[in-house]
């Protein structure tokens, strides 16, 4: 009777977007007469941060502050066209609208510096709200004096408008599961270690320690990025040993009248996190972006698992991991019975497939 102590590495890939009528996502930007940036996106803010990432990319990508970026997406009635904030889209989809957009209306502000400044606009750029001649940082007029003399000299709009379509829709043949396009705009790819420990004698598991390694493309905004991957790393341990919702979801029955009754990870079982965040960036993203959303959570409760069979030799199957079935598969183990759990005939890509986990925990496929 002790606590034994394993650890337990899952790898996962992870699409970005899905590819539903092309996945499309529209922005409109114009730029007011005091040179301030107005952005007309149909991306719904969930908390995910995709209105920090996409006025970074506005501001970076037109060349003035991030201060200088406001948004207007309160009503589907006066924004464009978005899919939606889900697949993990909202940073390479819906901010390749917006850099489409906002390169859109960088050239018109180009076009009319052009004019004022009486020369060419391929020779002007702009850096901090400032136009100015490249190579002549002298020459700069702040982008108020071109957005005012657009407004009240020229009588004209500075506007932009952007979109993002992966490709035509998908069209999936419904016996061979192949597809005539890619579902996805990207992939991501991550990797967890997992180190746990397991009492024998009442079943716990606790996470003690995670190193967690994510290939989110370029990390436009590193803190958010690791905010995502540590706040998925505690949903991923109450996944795995907390949150029963099979086969009582969409019911809430099963979750008690208070929330305290439902049992989800808090930071007391928040394990020592390390977090590596590795950029290979995508051709197609905004500045090589890729997703870092729901994929933050898929790769902790298999390494769990695996930890836990190298620490006490069982395969857990079935979640959460509750220390019910913790001692139950110990117990298995012992008599050395077939689990019967997993142990049987299963039919697996149109072949039978038997599972036998007898004796030391180790699972074998015989075809």
């Amino acid at each position: 009777m002790a606590k034994h102590r394993g650890i337990g590495m899952a790898t996962i890939e992870y699409p970005t977007g899905m590819n539903q009528n092309g996945d499309p996502s529209q922005a409109w930007i114009k730029v007011k007469p005091d040179g301030r940036i107005d952005v007309y996106s149909g991306t719904s803010e969930i908390g995910n941060g995709a209105i920090t990432v996409q006025t970074q990319i506005i501001a970076e990508t037109v060349g003035v502050p991030l201060n200088w970026v406001t948004w207007d997406n309160h009503s589907t009635d006066s924004s464009p066209v978005c899919t939606g904030t889900f697949a993990s889209r909202a940073t390479f989809v819906a901010g390749n609208a917006v850099r489409n957009a906002a390169a859109d209306v960088k050239a018109r502000i180009l076009e009319m510096a052009a004019e004022v400044m009486e020369v060419g606009a391929e020779d002007l750029e702009i850096e901090d709200g400032m136009v100015s001649v490249k190579g002549a940082p002298d020459t700069a007029l702040d982008l108020s004096e071109i957005a005012g003399a657009a407004t009240y000299g020229a009588g004209r709009m500075l506007t932009g408008s952007g979109a993002h379509l992966t490709t035509p829709a998908t069209i999936t043949d419904p016996k061979t599961g192949e597809v005539d396009n890619p579902p996805h705009s990207a992939i991501s790819y991550a990797g967890c270690v997992a180190e746990v420990e397991v009492d024998d004698v009442t079943g716990e598991v606790t996470v003690i320690a995670m190193n967690q390694a994510y290939d989110v493309g370029k990390a436009i905004n590193p803190t958010q990025v690791e905010g995502q991957i540590e706040g998925g790393a505690l949903m991923g341990i109450g996944l795995t040993l907390l949150e029963e919702s099979y086969p009582y979801y969409p019911s809430t029955e099963h979750r008690g009248s208070r929330f305290g009754q439902y049992l989800a990870p808090t930071m007391d079982d928040l394990p020592e996190l390390e977090c590596t965040i590795i950029e290979s960036p995508s051709v197609t993203g905004p500045f090589g972006a890729k997703a870092i959303g729901e994929m933050s959570n898929n790769s902790q409760p298999p390494a769990i698992a695996i930890a836990i069979h190298d620490a006490v030799g069982v395969w857990l199957t079935e979640l959460p991991i509750t220390p019910e079935r913790v001692l139950k598969a110990i117990e298995v183990r012992d008599a050395g019975e077939a689990d019967p759990h997993r142990d049987g005939k299963y039919v697996i890509f149109d072949r039978d497939v038997s599972i036998n986990s007898v004796g030391d925990g180790t699972l074998t496929w015989t075809p």
